[in-house]
């Protein structure tokens, strides 16, 4: 009934608007297999329609949206220098527990990956 009620509101329109679309699929997805225990477990996201009804989540949604491609240049950056410092510190620090009277007690820095590591425990202390 809600999907034809949509229908006949919107029209052809309702393919139009991505917010509507995304309600269109989760009544048709809920209802439509509506016999499957497992689809039954994803009706949680008929909560997500409140997207769609509020304005002020809409915006809020839109604006986490456009934020994405920053962010994610962001990423590249940080890894990009975790990269350098990884390569730096394995170069400089991995005889230094080969020698068997260094100071430390595990190799954090033997290889790429093991100094990739310790520089993201560095970061995230």
């Amino acid at each position: 009934v809600e999907l034809a009620l949509q229908f006949i509101f919107h029209g052809m329109a309702l393919f139009n608007d991505g917010w509507l679309v995304f309600d269109f699929i989760i009544i048709a997805v809920s209802y439509g297999l509506s016999s499957f225990t497992i689809v039954r477990a994803f009706r949680i996201f008929r909560a997500l329609r409140l997207l769609t009804r509020v304005e002020v989540m809409k915006n809020l949604v839109s604006a986490l949206l456009s934020v994405i491609p920053g962010m994610a240049s962001i990423a590249l950056l940080l890894s990009l220098v975790f990269y350098i410092f990884a390569v730096m510190f394995t170069s400089l620090f991995k005889d230094l527990w080969r020698d068997g009277d260094g100071p430390l007690e595990f190799n954090y820095f033997g290889t790429i990956w093991d100094s990739l590591f310790t520089c993201f425990q560095f970061m995230t202390l």
